[in-house]
């Protein structure tokens, strides 16, 4: 009867534990119950860099014994959303991006009305794409925004922080914890949460300032979850207008294989002088 027993309790305690594992994943349609962060700095802290390694290592960033940065390349899809182009708002039938932080590059590749759009940045060079490494077409006008888009990402939000060293500055008010640094000829500034995640964030350069909220943290990969957390939702409002609304369907943050290649026509069309990260 001891037995018995004892294997009922073992099975029951198994039974819970695949129950909580389970409503702790995210992914496309699941839910997230995450109840503290991973990593925990003091209250009210202004030391920038405890806050972005908390920052990191609760985005999933982390990884190892020596929590060494690891998470380089990311695909991120979705269907529907609204993006604003040449001043009109259109709807997105379907959308991905791709990103390698370690080449300073994305690959935003969308459907609208039928019609297929690519836009890349990598390093110093902006151009746009047929298909994916296919005809480029130069667009050395569009390599400031492109650019800054990448550090307006979650992940690229704690990188470029990172990367900023003693200027960034974090403030508290009222228990709300801001983070401030320079990153691609702009000023940003994001708003954390409780696990020190950004929630919203104003990047001001020049005459343009651009907010953007994050949602929903989640690991919203298909099939093998990597507890690397991205927002479902992302909003993105320049001077006011809302000029881009996406919401994750999936994600794989595996660090797939993402590389956007210098076309040799953009590097020759790209005038000399044109600012680099």
């Amino acid at each position: 009867m001891t037995t018995r027993a004892t294997a009922i309790g073992a099975f029951l305690a198994l039974a819970a534990l695949a129950s909580h594992a389970q409503a702790q994943q995210g992914g496309r349609g699941g839910t997230v119950t995450r109840t503290a962060p991973s990593t925990q700095t003091q209250a009210g802290t202004t030391d920038a860099a405890k806050v972005i390694e908390t920052m990191q290592d609760n985005l999933g960033m982390l990884r190892g014994m020596q929590r060494n940065d690891a998470a380089h390349r990311l695909e991120l899809w979705g269907t529907g959303g609204t993006r604003v182009v040449g001043g009109r708002s259109i709807t997105l039938e379907k959308w991905k991006i791709s990103l390698n932080y370690t080449q300073q590059a994305m690959r935003f590749d969308y459907t609208a009305n039928g019609q297929r759009t690519i836009e890349v940045v990598a390093d110093k060079y902006a151009w746009n794409e047929d298909t994916p490494g296919g005809k480029a077409t130069p667009m050395p006008a569009a390599l400031a925004d492109r650019q800054l888009q990448i550090a307006l990402t979650p992940l690229g939000l704690a990188k470029a922080a990172k990367a900023a060293g003693a200027a960034a500055k974090v403030s508290v008010t009222g228990g709300v914890t801001t983070l401030t640094f320079p990153a691609n000829a702009a000023t940003i500034t994001a708003t954390l949460n409780k696990y020190m995640e950004p929630e919203k964030a104003e990047a001001r350069l020049g005459t343009t300032v651009l907010n953007v909220t994050y949602s929903q943290y989640g690991d919203w990969n298909d099939d093998a979850k990597a507890d690397v957390y991205l927002p479902k939702h992302i909003v993105q409002t320049q001077n006011g207008t809302t000029v881009l609304d996406l919401t994750l369907t999936n994600t794989n943050t595996y660090n797939p294989y993402v590389i956007m290649p210098v076309p040799e026509a953009v590097k020759n069309a790209t005038p000399t002088g044109a600012r680099s990260n």
